[in-house]
């Protein structure tokens, strides 16, 4: 009889959490989808429901860095962004491609366009690598790193063995990796190697059962970041690893085909701006003196591009770089060329790039044929019919894993991101997002694409309408999970 009365009170209580949690859902005002997806979910899964929704049901930071980033973060910001604010300037109003996403960015972020910049683009991860190591043996005061993935192994360690000799020579080196994408390396010997050194590492974003009382545990910082002495960046899709890193969850997908700039010039401060917000926020280093990380304004490029640095993430402005790539897509004319690992768009971006092409735009792709994640890439397949019939061209990349993302807008502005377009990017994941306002470095970017699209197959919609009801009702089904993943 008590064991009776004990199932009844546990169902109850779960009936009463659930009907809360709804209710909760709905007053939050999501957008549908995912305001759909919860209530789905949380009616026809007891318990297994509640728990979830208490894990990712909402973007929760944690107390302190939610109370950091009102306070010492904006203060940090101001102070650091003194040093280049000064020099924004925005493509003019004639300008479809540049002028109003510029502005856009600039409201949504604070941070402004800079002129002047010299941009080296690269596809290899060697030449990244090699390119990373040569900067580094060349530094005189700090070098900054922040990755979402540091692999502990080839050209991770040529890396941190380029920031010991810079340690030995008194440089100040400062790592910042994420907790879940680099948990190996925090466990690896290289960190203690690089730590005996003199080298500062500190996760991001840690992961523990104290933390997920008060912070949803899959907010990660997704940044690839590292600037070297305040005159040189680098910034893009590529982790610290080369062409034998695979993921433990499907290890025959690879290699990884990145696209990574390096920048000399202006907007290697926003980058360094964003490096100290992060770190300040992790570590429990004091940084009083952030003048010494922003050494005398550079010569400015006559031909250099007006590059604009946005990042994004959770926190006050959420929105940041979902708005920006919506500008981005109403904003072209003729052409508009991508390429993305993860692609599960939400209806806003899926409905712009529909939009864009029956409105006579030239609307291209590109993603991988095989990804790490199963799941992600069925979600995407079932968004690929709405896309063919509108006339969008889809292409399936099969050299690697294309984990470039890029865009091409008119071949006058061009996009170099660590943001994937998929939910997560756009609300869960703290990014970087180079917008380069410049015809010729766009064509440079665009010709990069071309090349990926040589290295593709284009799917048809007749081909893939044919497709097994199977494999059909498996995609769909896991479209259902999209607004959650």
């Amino acid at each position: 009889m008590q064991t009776q009365w004990i199932v009844i009170v546990l169902v109850a209580g779960d009936a009463l959490i659930r009907l809360s949690l709804a209710v909760r859902v709905i007053l939050r005002r999501l957008a549908v989808p995912v305001s759909l997806a919860w209530l789905v979910l949380l009616f026809f899964a007891p318990f297994v429901s509640v728990v979830l929704y208490l894990l990712v049901g909402e973007n929760r930071l944690g107390l302190r860095r939610a109370a950091w980033t009102e306070s010492f973060g904006r203060n940090l910001g101001a102070k650091t962004m003194d040093h280049w604010q000064a020099y924004a300037v925005h493509p003019g109003p004639e300008d479809p491609s540049g002028g109003q996403i510029s502005h856009l960015c600039t409201a949504a972020s604070g941070f402004s366009p800079l002129p002047g910049n010299d941009l080296t683009l690269m596809d290899n991860s060697t030449e990244v690598l090699s390119g990373l190591v040569a900067d580094i043996d060349s530094s005189k005061h700090h070098c900054h790193l922040l990755y979402y993935i540091w692999h502990p192994s080839g050209g991770g360690v040529t890396v941190g063995e380029a920031l010991i000799r810079a340690a030995d020579r008194g440089v100040q080196c400062r790592v910042l990796v994420d907790a879940v994408g680099s948990k190996s390396f925090m466990k690896s010997d290289l960190r203690e190697r690089m730590e005996r050194a003199g080298i500062k590492v500190v996760e991001a974003l840690p992961v523990n059962a104290i933390r997920m009382l008060f912070a949803r545990l899959d907010l990660r910082n997704h940044r690839k970041i590292a600037v070297i002495d305040g005159v040189i960046a680098y910034c893009g899709s590529q982790n610290l690893a080369d062409e034998t890193f695979r993921v433990w969850r499907n290890p025959n997908v690879g290699p990884w085909v990145d696209a990574t700039l390096r920048i000399e010039g202006l907007a290697v401060r926003p980058l360094q701006t964003i490096f100290l917000r992060d770190w300040a926020c992790e570590s429990e280093e004091q940084l009083p003196d952030v003048e010494q990380f922003f050494p005398s304004v550079p010569a400015q490029s006559p031909g250099g591009s007006i590059v604009h640095v946005v990042p994004s993430g959770p926190g006050p402005k959420p929105y940041t770089i979902h708005q920006a790539l919506l500008a981005m897509l109403h904003s072209a004319r003729e052409e508009i060329m991508m390429t993305t690992p993860y692609f599960v768009p939400d209806e806003a971006m899926k409905a712009a790039l529909i939009n864009a092409a029956l409105r006579g735009v030239s609307v291209t792709i590109i993603l991988p044929v095989m990804l790490d994640a199963r799941v992600v890439a069925a979600a995407s397949r079932s968004h690929y019919e709405d896309l063919l019939e509108a006339g969008v061209v889809i292409m399936h990349h099969h050299r690697g894993l294309l984990h470039a993302k890029t865009a091409t807008v008119d071949r006058r502005l061009a996009l170099v991101t660590s943001a994937n377009l998929d939910i997560r990017s756009f609300w869960l994941n703290f990014e970087v997002s180079i917008f380069v306002y410049d015809d010729d470095f766009a064509s440079v970017l665009r010709f990069l694409q071309t090349k990926y699209v040589t290295e593709s197959t284009q799917i048809h919609l007749d081909e893939w309408r044919a497709r097994s009801l199977w494999k059909q009702f498996i995609d769909n089904t896991a479209q259902l999970a999209g607004p959650l993943l």
